[in-house]
C-alpha cells in the first residue's frame, strides 16, 4: 500500500510538472521590471514548454497606445518580435497569449521601462534661435543700409537741387545785366532816330 501511494504521488508530481511546464514564462528580453537604456530592436519571450502556432504578444506604451511589432516568430519555446520603430521613453507593457503543447491557451503580461539618453534637441532649438537672431540682425543691417542709401540719395538730390538753384541764382545777375544793356541800347537807338 505504501508503494502504491508513493508511485501514485511520483506519477502525479511528474504529470503535473510536465503538464504545467509551459504555463509560465521563464525569461524575457527585456525582463520584467528592467530599465532599458539602449535602443531596443526586438523582444524575446522564453517559455517553459513548446509553443503552438497562434501564440503571440502585443506591446503598449504608458498611454495605452499599441506599439507596432512586426514578424512575430515562434521557435520551439520562444516568441520573438521585431520592433518597427524605436520605443519612446517611459513604461511599456507586454501582453502575451500562447497556446501550449497540450492545446491550452495561456496569457500573461509584464512591463519594462525605456530610459534612452535625451537627444540634444534644446541645443538645436538654441541654434535655431541663434539663426533667427542672426537673420534679424541681417535684416536690420539691410534695413539700415537701405535707409542710409535713401538718406544719401535724398542728400544728393538736395545737393543737385541746391546746385541748380545756385546755378540759376548765379545766372540771374548776368541775365539782368544783359537785359539792362539791351534796354539801354534800344533806348539809345530810339533817341538817335528821333534826332
Amino acid at each position: 500500500m505504501k508503494k502504491l501511494f508513493l508511485l501514485t504521488f511520483i506519477f502525479l508530481l511528474t504529470f503535473v510538472n510536465s503538464a504545467f511546464a509551459h504555463t509560465h514564462i521563464e525569461s524575457s528580453s527585456p525582463g520584467d521590471g528592467e530599465v532599458v537604456k539602449e535602443e531596443l530592436k526586438e523582444i524575446t519571450l522564453t517559455f517553459g514548454g513548446k509553443l503552438e502556432q497562434g501564440s503571440t504578444f502585443t506591446v503598449q506604451n504608458s498611454g495605452g497606445e499599441q506599439v507596432a511589432v512586426e514578424n512575430i516568430t515562434i521557435a520551439d519555446n520562444q516568441l520573438v518580435g521585431t520592433l518597427s520603430s524605436p520605443l519612446e521613453n517611459g513604461q511599456h507593457y507586454v501582453k502575451w497569449d500562447i497556446i501550449g503543447a497540450d492545446g491550452h491557451p495561456i496569457s500573461g503580461n509584464f512591463s519594462f521601462t525605456v530610459e534612452l539618453p535625451v537627444s540634444e534637441a534644446p541645443a538645436e532649438e538654441t541654434t535655431q534661435e541663434e539663426q533667427v537672431e542672426k537673420q534679424d540682425d541681417t535684416n536690420e543691417e539691410v534695413q539700415s543700409n537701405v535707409e542710409e542709401t535713401d538718406v544719401e540719395t535724398t542728400n544728393e538730390e538736395k545737393t543737385e537741387e541746391a546746385g541748380q538753384s545756385n546755378g540759376s541764382s548765379d545766372a540771374m545777375p548776368i541775365i539782368i545785366g544783359v537785359l539792362i544793356v539791351i534796354i539801354l541800347v534800344s533806348a539809345f537807338f530810339m533817341l538817335r532816330r528821333k534826332k
